[in-house]
């Protein structure tokens, strides 16, 4: 029998990894806030209140350092990509491991060195080993989809034009190599193949880096990071390698159906820079297929709560609708004229417009390469 770790067991084990703080535990299924409470109870001394105090002092000297830290690589001459990976070991985000054995692979067939079939064979033959010897917990899986994630988050979302000629767009190849893993089969090992069709731990992943979400103080880079990852998920979405759409709602209902207002932690200037790009991403990304998804996501169970509701400005169920496109439309509109926000925002906003636009009309969604700057 495949060895594997039983649902019991996953639910309370911990992960290892290493990040700029050190080795940092993680708990498979309890968001990255929970995570920090349930390792600061472990040490929790008698007096809360004075704990409190510290780690808030702490916490806010932590920030702080941070925050320089991604000034000061913002202003290096380094390429994007190189500023967004070190800005991940800055803030924690979820990405590969320091020695993973995935990542290089993953880079060299996004850089040309080597082709579809190369990488794909380079990247599950050892797992392809492992599965047959029975020995599935040896195979970090998850280690993989950072790596992949990582990549598409490291990269512009924008269409590049040489020579007046639109290059196969990147985020297209990366999704290639997920659909090369849910197509792969085990000679002789059928039996196994639910392994890759069912894209192995691909969601928990996909999971993890949605806590990724950057602050409204965050800088551009961070913003386009963010904007880059979703639009994967959107291309994921479209091509029908995992259903991510819920994604989609929350993106677009942060960003499009809250009337934002300043307050501590940040201004309404600054909400709508980190929030409208991620939400453009997904309107690039699935074009007509979001446009004409018609679905009503109400729960049947209460107790089930309501991902998909709406926001203050949405008044109709939790839903995929003609008319909660409307509103993103008219709500686009607005953005793109306000005073506060910036040039960038305001440009992303008409990009996205005109994008909702030819959706609707059926004609293929393309956007500048020079969208939102």
């Amino acid at each position: 029998m495949l060895r594997t770790t039983t649902t019991s067991a996953l639910s309370f084990q911990l992960g290892r990894y290493q990040s700029h703080v050190g080795i940092r535990y993680f708990k498979y299924d309890i968001t990255r806030r929970t995570q920090q409470h349930y390792r600061a109870s472990l040490q929790r001394p008698n007096s809360s209140r004075s704990l409190h105090i510290r780690e808030s002092t702490f916490n806010m000297t932590q920030l702080e350092d941070k925050k320089q830290k991604i000034d000061d690589i913002v202003s290096s001459n380094e390429e994007e990509a190189v500023k967004i990976d070190q800005i991940a070991k800055v803030w924690g985000w979820f990405r590969p491991e320091k020695d993973s054995a995935y990542y290089p692979i993953v880079q060299q067939y996004l850089q040309g060195d080597i082709d579809l079939d190369t990488a794909a064979s380079k990247l599950f033959k050892p797992i392809d080993e492992k599965i047959i010897a029975q020995q599935l917990d040896d195979v970090y899986f998850v280690d993989l989809w950072y790596s992949i994630i990582h990549s598409a988050k490291s990269n512009s979302f924008h269409e590049a034009e040489v020579d007046g000629k639109r290059n196969a767009h990147f985020h297209a190849r990366v999704a290639d190599l997920v659909a090369a893993f849910r197509e792969h089969k085990i000679k002789d090992h059928e039996e196994y193949d639910y392994i890759y069709s069912s894209l192995y731990d691909l969601g928990m992943a996909c999971r993890e880096v949605n806590n990724d979400q950057p602050e409204p103080y965050a800088t551009d880079i961070e913003i386009d990071a963010w904007a880059n990852v979703n639009f994967f998920w959107a291309c994921l979405t479209e091509k029908g390698l995992m259903d991510l759409s819920l994604y989609a709602i929350w993106r677009l209902r942060t960003a499009l159906e809250e009337e934002h207002q300043d307050d501590a932690e940040g201004t309404a200037a600054q909400k709508y820079d980190v929030y409208v790009p991620a939400a453009a991403s997904w309107i690039f990304g699935m074009g007509r297929a979001l446009y004409t998804k018609e679905e009503d996501l109400t729960p049947a169970d209460r107790k089930q709560g309501n991902p998909a509701k709406g926001g203050e400005l949405w008044k109709g169920k939790a839903e995929f609708s003609k008319e909660r496109w409307a509103l993103w439309k008219e709500r686009l509109g607005v953005i793109s004229k306000l005073d506060s926000v910036s040039d960038k925002t305001k440009n992303i906003s008409r990009d996205t417009l005109e994008a909702m636009e030819r959706a609707e009309s059926f004609n293929v969604i393309a956007h500048s390469a020079n969208a939102g700057l």
